[in-house]
């Protein structure tokens, strides 16, 4: 099940990701050198740069945390056993779980009102709403990916961090 969801991970953050990262690294080089050479930068560059730096935070966020690329504090390692680590390992993730739920949910609510209130950006007049429900989509995905490591946990497997 993990290497199922591995795959679409890495997808996501490989393709989706690298691919709006490439695309806001354009914009922001086009938008610099523009303002930099002709004093006119590109109408709304600021609203398209922070659109896809949304879309590469969420598609990566679920990658980061397979991978191990997040912060652990790991305090307990050297006086605990390893059966009692395993179940702080479950519990920690379990809340983080919760809560990752509970902030796509708030995300995919905040969508909602985006559209039913007109919110929009500043110079483009572009909905958040998309934006919105992508950033709620990568969360849940994390919480996708924690839920799997905590089944793991529990049938006394170990989780395998790192990315290719």
């Amino acid at each position: 099940m993990i290497d199922r969801l591995d795959h679409v991970v890495r997808f996501l953050a490989l393709w989706v990701g690298v691919l709006s990262l490439l695309a806001l690294t354009l914009v922001t080089v086009i938008d610099v050198t523009l303002r930099t050479v002709f004093n006119s930068p590109i109408h709304g560059g600021g609203d398209i740069a922070q659109f896809f730096l949304i879309i590469v935070v969420s598609a990566s966020i679920a990658y980061s945390g397979r991978s191990g690329g997040q912060v652990v504090v790991e305090l307990f390692e050297n006086v605990a056993s390893e059966a009692i680590l395993r179940w702080v390992d479950v519990v920690i993730k379990f809340i983080g779980f919760l809560m990752l739920m509970v902030l796509s949910w708030h995300l995919v609510i905040s969508g909602i009102d985006a559209l039913e209130f007109g919110e929009s950006s500043g110079t483009l007049q572009i909905s958040y709403a998309p934006f919105m429900y992508t950033a709620a989509f990568g969360i849940f995905l994390y919480a996708v990916v924690l839920l799997v490591e905590i089944i793991q946990l529990m049938r006394g497997q170990s989780i395998e961090y790192g990315g290719d």
